[in-house]
């Protein structure tokens, strides 16, 4: 039976409202994790207010004490903040600054593959699926699979996916598409999130940065419950 036959046409519009806001939100993560921000990034996230969608939050959690320091991190944008922030980014998300030897890039295969190198296994597997789901990375771009960017823009495409399979009754593909993001997140993210997160923490010296990583921590701990809400509403 399709899910449209079952779910009333204002429970099929909620459920697809907060499918788009899954995938608009993990484009938002990943391209902040992909590139130092431009004038026009920090005044489009400065629009956000995220101190507010902090305390929509009512202040709890690593999501909204995230979204409070990634705010609050813009406030005195026009002192050179562009500058400090990619500085920030440079020195910790590409690998100059070191602790003990040891980098924070945001690649699986350096916190999971034992010499600590890109192009480990853990990248193969994320290629494979890739691979299999119809991804490619788009042309030109020289980094590894396993990059967290790509990791997360890959759980915004199946939000998509999942939005048009309830779209067109296909029930099939929506419990597909929430399964495999489950998945995805527990074995190919959240495997070694605190080990990177931990380490760039150490290194970075902004407000924005350090509360992105307690906000993207906090936003995949979130959508798992998301995930585990959107299969049943879809159930009923």
């Amino acid at each position: 039976m399709s899910t449209s036959a079952v779910m009333t046409t204002d429970k099929k519009q909620a459920v697809l409202e907060v499918l788009r806001s899954r995938a608009m939100n993990y484009r938002m993560f990943s391209r902040l994790f992909l590139r130092p921000l431009t004038d026009q990034d920090i005044e489009d996230i400065v629009a956000m207010d995220l101190a507010s969608k902090a305390e929509d939050l009512e202040g709890t959690g690593l999501l909204a004490e995230g979204f409070n320091d990634m705010g609050r991190g813009l406030n005195r944008r026009n002192t050179g903040t562009r500058q400090q922030l990619a500085t920030d980014y440079t020195m910790c998300f590409d690998g100059i600054t070191t602790i003990n030897e040891k980098v924070a890039v945001p690649y699986a295969s350096v916190f999971l593959s034992e010499e600590a190198l890109l192009y480990r296994e853990p990248r193969q597997k994320v290629y494979h699926l890739f691979r299999a789901e119809g991804i490619e990375l788009k042309q030109g771009v020289n980094l590894p699979e396993d990059h967290l960017s790509f990791e997360l823009e890959f759980l915004a495409i199946l939000s998509d996916r999942a939005a048009k399979a309830l779209e067109e009754g296909n029930k099939e593909n929506l419990d597909r598409d929430l399964e495999l993001s489950r998945t995805f997140i527990h074995e190919h993210i959240l495997n070694w999130y605190d080990l990177f997160s931990e380490r760039a923490a150490q290194m970075l010296n902004t407000r924005f940065y350090r509360g992105l990583l307690k906000a993207t921590k906090g936003y995949l701990e979130l959508d798992l419950e998301t995930i585990d809400e959107l299969e049943k509403v879809t159930d009923e």
